[in-house]
């Protein structure tokens, strides 16, 4: 199995080749590991894996250059990880409750544009 570190740029072949269930027990290792508690585990590795899964795709979708991006602005890559997130559980959730009505992986996109590294750390400190 790949020893995860969201420190560190993921091969993305290495990590394409990894059953999906893999991928989250290696996130989840990598916090048992370094005893950051979680309030919930699954959820949490859940979102790493999908945002480590959409910068694997490198430039063909947006998540590599806005991860690239947040860590120019003075994020680490785990923070960056964490933002983005925090973002795509926004849009989740938004559209569990079918709100809107655009393309919500357009709305996505857009606001993972919008994501600097100081809205990020202003909403840290509120507890997001």
């Amino acid at each position: 199995m790949l020893q995860y570190d969201p420190h560190q740029h993921v091969n993305s072949e290495a990590w394409q080749a990894l059953d999906e269930s893999e991928r989250i027990e290696s996130v989840r290792q990598y916090h048992r590991q370094n005893r950051i508690r979680l309030a919930n585990e699954s959820l949490h590795a859940i979102t790493h894996v999908i945002v480590e899964n959409q910068v694997a795709l490198g430039d063909t979708f947006a998540a590599r250059a806005v991860l690239l991006r947040l860590m120019a602005e003075g994020l680490d890559r785990h923070e960056a990880i964490h933002a983005i997130g925090s973002v795509l559980s926004e849009q989740l959730f938004a559209a569990l409750r079918e709100e809107g009505g655009a393309d919500p992986n357009a709305q996505y996109v857009e606001k993972l544009n919008r994501l600097t590294a100081e809205s990020w750390r202003k909403a840290s400190t509120l507890g997001f």
